[in-house]
């Protein structure tokens, strides 16, 4: 499998869904090698980079739309190495508050202003408000021996580092 195939699909999606609800979106550049390939289960990594991107994605046009300036892209860089591929999701939409960091992994939680109707009333997928991308995201990560660390600076920019043990190296902790 690789993971770049799988970013460039999952920032499509992502990329998709921010169109329908803001009528653009910024743009999603992907470095690495696009050749690399390991084994991963495909639908979680596809779920952990969409939700990823599509918070970024969120940030960077909430802080752009009403500008004049052109808004920046989503970085996405896939690194193999050694022991972790590492994907690198960089964006410029401003950052999370310092006070805010403790609350993104906590099921439920979502900086949304209007979440949405969750009593099966929807229109499907959207941008934010469920609260469990981020956390969820991490759990899959750590379930099979990575992890995922948000680092923000606030009034820049976020960076999530979504490491993922080569699934040769670790076992899956079954009960």
């Amino acid at each position: 499998m690789s993971p770049m195939t799988v970013a460039r699909i999952a920032s499509e999606d992502a990329r998709a869904i921010c169109m329908r609800e803001y009528g653009s979106s910024p743009d999603v550049d992907i470095y690495g090698d696009p050749g690399f390939t390991f084994p991963y289960v495909t639908p979680h990594l596809h779920l952990m980079i969409f939700e990823l991107v599509k918070n970024s994605l969120r940030a960077v046009q909430e802080r752009y739309m009403d500008s004049d300036k052109l808004a920046p892209p989503v970085r996405i860089i896939v690194a193999d190495g050694a022991e972790d591929v590492t994907i690198k999701i960089s964006d410029e939409g401003g950052g999370i508050p310092r006070s805010g960091l403790s609350r993104i992994f906590t099921y439920l939680y979502s900086t949304a202003e209007n979440p949405p109707d969750l009593d099966g009333h929807n229109e499907g997928v959207t941008m934010a408000g469920y609260g469990y991308g981020i956390p969820i995201s991490r759990l899959y990560a750590r379930y099979f021996g990575g992890d995922l660390q948000i680092i923000s600076m606030e009034g820049y920019g976020t960076d999530a580092y979504l490491h993922l043990s080569r699934l040769g190296d670790s076992e899956e902790p079954l009960p």
